[in-house]
Order: structure tokens, then sequence, then C-alpha cells
């Protein structure tokens, strides 16, 4: 079962995002590219370049990251990466639908290969320390949403007061979120 975050930013809050992520050297990869891709920074200037819902922030300290290439498909022959023996933690953009709500996004690592907690099997400590430390991030400066479950970056959810920004959850039917207090 993957560690996941669900959120709700607004370009701001994504810039703000991966300006905390930019000392940590991580490397972004769009879910699915071409063979020979080279990853870019996740820096303070990736949000602009950014033009894909999914992507992976890969911690390429900690280890390689595995690619297969798709042998079926609308994307045959593009590589995708693979989650489980990967540092990687998937990045899926929060975003506005055609309605002009904003979809929520979420992160999300594979931590745990096995369901046994006793095995020595498992990702680097320092990907969970990762993980640990993009919760605290959004604890300490971004708002709870009502039901619980989402956070709320600051922009988004003075957009929300202000302007009447719609948040939904993502999917078929997502239902609305409102920001808590």
């Amino acid at each position: 079962m993957p560690a996941t975050l669900s959120y709700f930013m607004l370009p701001a809050d994504e810039r703000s995002f991966f300006r905390m992520l930019a000392p940590r050297h991580l490397t972004l990869y769009p879910e699915v590219f071409p063979p020979g891709t080279q990853g870019r920074p996740a820096d303070d200037d990736a949000p602009a370049t950014l033009d894909q819902d999914g992507y992976y922030l890969a911690v390429e300290q900690l280890g390689p990251v595995v690619v297969r290439p798709l042998k079926r498909g609308r994307d045959k022959g593009m590589l995708e990466i693979e989650e489980v023996p990967s540092p990687v933690i998937h990045y899926q953009r929060s975003l506005e639908n055609q309605a002009g709500e904003l979809v929520g996004g979420r992160v999300w690592a594979e931590l745990d290969i096995t369901d046994d907690p006793d095995s020595k099997i498992g990702k680097p400590l320092a990907l969970r320390r990762l993980f640990e430390e993009i919760n605290v991030f959004f604890r300490k400066s971004w708002r709870r949403s009502e039901p619980k479950g989402w956070w709320i970056g600051p922009e988004a959810a003075r957009a929300v007061k202000s302007r009447g920004l719609v948040l939904r959850e993502p999917g078929h039917k997502g239902r609305t979120i409102a920001v808590w207090r």
C-alpha cells in the first residue's frame, strides 16, 4: 500500500512546493517518456516547464531509476519508470478543469515492498524521510479540508474564500471539498 498525501494547489502553491524540494536535488521525469530523455532538476524553475498531469520525483542519490519499455498501446516504444525498485515519489498535479474547478492532486510513494513489517527488504530510509518532510511541509503552512484527508495550499485557500474557487476530488463525479474553518 503506497503512502499518499492528497492536496489542492494553485501555481503559486506549486512553486513554493518545488522551492521546498530544490535543496534535495531531485530529478523530475514524466510518467512516460521517449528513450534518451534526461530528467530535469526539480527546482524553483520546474513548475513553469510542466506540461503534463503526472511526474516522478526521483532521488537518484539513493539508487538508479529503473525504466522499462512499453510494448503495447498508444505509447509503444516509450519508457516508463518502475516504481517498486526505483527511489521515486509520484507527483500528480492539481489542475483546473474546464468548469474552472481545481481538481485535487497527490504525491504517493511505494515505501514498503512487502507486507511483512519485520522484513529488511524495502526502500531506503532517506526516501521515507523525504516523504515525511513533504508531509511536515503540508502540516506547517497548508490548510486542512472538510471532509478530512486533503491539504489545501495557502493560495488555493485564499482563492476559495475570495473568489469562490471550487475544489473537486479527482475522478468521475468527484465530490466538492471545503476549507476547514
